[in-house]
């Protein structure tokens, strides 16, 4: 699908704005549209797979769970689906990266209230056949929105 600046300027507001209520009469106001072609625009993006979901950034240590784990596992390439999609069913896992490459191709993201919890989800891990390679506490993470959906498309002034 070829996305017009319509839709890259509501994908850029989307990875940019970090509240979860952003409404649609917001998103017109920013970039010169009516609301309702936001809503359908949204519903297309949603319908056509380039709008997957809405994540919230949540500061797991100030919520109350304090141990923010990246475990770097390795999968069988044939299998590495398979295995991500069981990885996200253990408790404890909030988020599984795929990587295109043989080994250390499996980033399986925990969060835990204690290590007990930890030392639960690695054995889960190990029990559904991946290799945990190393692990790292995690501290912080950024992000930015990709560029190329429209920071120009877009009437900055009511940035907060």
């Amino acid at each position: 699908m070829n996305l017009d600046d319509t839709d890259k300027a509501i994908l850029y507001l989307l990875q940019k704005e970090t509240r979860t209520n952003l409404t649609h009469d917001e998103i017109a106001d920013r970039i010169d549209v009516s609301s309702s072609t936001v809503s359908n625009r949204l519903n297309r993006l949603k319908d056509d797979g380039i709008l997957v979901g809405y994540q919230p950034t949540i500061d797991y240590e100030a919520a109350g769970a304090p141990h923010h784990v990246l475990f770097v596992c390795t999968a069988p390439i044939s299998q590495r689906m398979d295995f991500a999609n069981e990885a996200l069913e253990i408790p404890g896992v909030v988020n599984v990266r795929e990587l295109l490459v043989g080994t250390q191709n499996l980033h399986v993201e925990v969060v835990c209230v204690d290590t007990e919890s930890i030392e639960t989800v690695t054995q889960k891990l190990d029990e559904i056949g991946l290799a945990i390679d190393y692990s790292e506490i995690l501290r912080r993470e950024y992000a930015r929105p990709f560029d190329h959906f429209g920071p120009d498309l877009v009437d900055e002034s009511d940035d907060e």
